[in-house]
């Protein structure tokens, strides 16, 4: 598990926005794409903030409590973005989520631009099919048998197997 990374198991092919871009466009992308967050990025594609699910949620409680028409991505995105390098190990980024509310976090390069992002079902993947996971498997020595992900080693260790 240790030597697995950011890198690794981060999805590159994610959607960015810009603070620009309406907020109700960005909602509307967010939705269509199926994802709950994107990187907000500059003109040079460095991150400036992170726009969630959940400030969308606030921007359109205040709209619907203040009336602010015209909002941006830029007035609701949540800034500075926490983000992680290509080189974070798993472990690490677990920490990460298991400290924070929220469920990815942008891989960004040394100048901050957009690599991809980690989403807590990534993670969860990457640590679920790592057959050397000792957390879940109890050893690295496993057999050919030895297939059937975590139910299995569940099972093994409350010997039902």
């Amino acid at each position: 598990m240790q030597s697995r990374t950011a890198a690794d198991i981060m999805d590159s092919s994610e959607l960015t926005l810009t603070p620009e871009i309406a907020l109700v466009t960005a909602m509307r992308t967010l939705l269509r794409s199926k994802v709950t967050g994107a990187p907000v990025i500059d003109a040079d594609g460095r991150i400036c903030g992170m726009l969630t699910e959940k400030d969308c949620l606030s921007a359109v409680l205040r709209q619907a409590m203040e009336g602010a028409p015209g909002a941006t991505v830029g007035d609701f995105m949540t800034s500075p973005a926490e983000t992680v390098s290509p080189s974070a190990q798993l472990l690490d980024i677990t920490r990460i989520f298991l400290s924070r509310p929220f469920r990815k976090i942008p891989v960004v390069d040394a100048d901050g631009r957009v690599l991809g992002q980690v989403s807590r079902r990534d993670l969860l993947r990457a640590l679920e099919s790592d057959k050397d996971n000792p957390f879940l498997y109890g050893t690295a020595d496993h057999t050919a048998q030895d297939t059937g992900g975590v139910h299995s080693a569940m099972q093994r260790a409350l010997g039902k197997s």
